[in-house]
């Protein structure tokens, strides 16, 4: 296994201590366990954390080969948007514990439908166009889930509550479709949500 995830010279790596080992080379080892108990299912918690991007690379192209060649699901946690654009079908938004918004990856990156998921985009520098604004952050701070606030958990921090049907601060939003395959969990009815997504996320994205 350690031969079939590109460690070179297996027979003596084997033998070596985490430590001996770079991290990139950690990284594949790990894979190469996961993959030897030929699950159906992996879940990869944030994979290519602290390599660089030439090893996050590789990394990613060998788990999408290996993935081919046995079969198996992997569930990929990440807060890198760039890895999520790279290897995923589909995309799972979460925010306080929970699911706000579920699409396949391309309706998620280019038609997203949660307040949130629009911050997080407008916060991700583009390197295929000029930018000529500078990134716009998601305002305040990550509730604590211990103590996540009442209703939306989002809405303390979301920019469009105004636009909400019912009271954000009180009623929990139920995971809906928006559009076929794409589902999210707010109170902004889905029409104001396009014409507002339309008008101001979509030209600074």
């Amino acid at each position: 296994m350690l031969r079939r995830v590109g460690i070179p010279n297996p027979e003596r790596r084997i033998d070596d201590y985490p430590h001996q080992l770079s991290g990139g080379m950690r990284q594949r080892v790990v894979i190469a366990l996961a993959l030897a108990a030929e699950q159906q299912l992996i879940i990869a918690d944030e994979p290519t954390t602290a390599l660089d991007v030439t090893v996050q690379a590789q990394i990613l192209d060998l788990m999408r080969d290996l993935q081919a060649e046995f079969g198996s699901a992997i569930i990929m946690i990440t807060h890198d948007l760039g890895v999520v654009a790279e290897i995923a079908d589909d995309v799972l938004v979460m925010y306080g514990g929970k699911c706000v918004e579920y699409a396949e990856v391309d309706d998620a990156f280019h038609t997203p439908d949660h307040p949130y998921t629009w911050g997080l985009l407008s916060s991700m520098p583009r390197l295929d166009r000029v930018k000529s604004e500078r990134l716009v952050p998601v305002a305040g701070n990550p509730p604590s889930l211990i103590n996540v606030p009442p209703g939306c958990a989002f809405h303390p921090r979301c920019a469009f509550r105004e636009f909400a049907s019912c009271a954000c601060d009180e009623v929990v939003p139920e995971l809906a479709e928006s559009y076929p395959k794409h589902d999210s969990r707010c109170h902004i009815p889905v029409p104001k949500r396009a014409e507002l997504f339309a008008e101001r996320v979509a030209p600074r994205l």
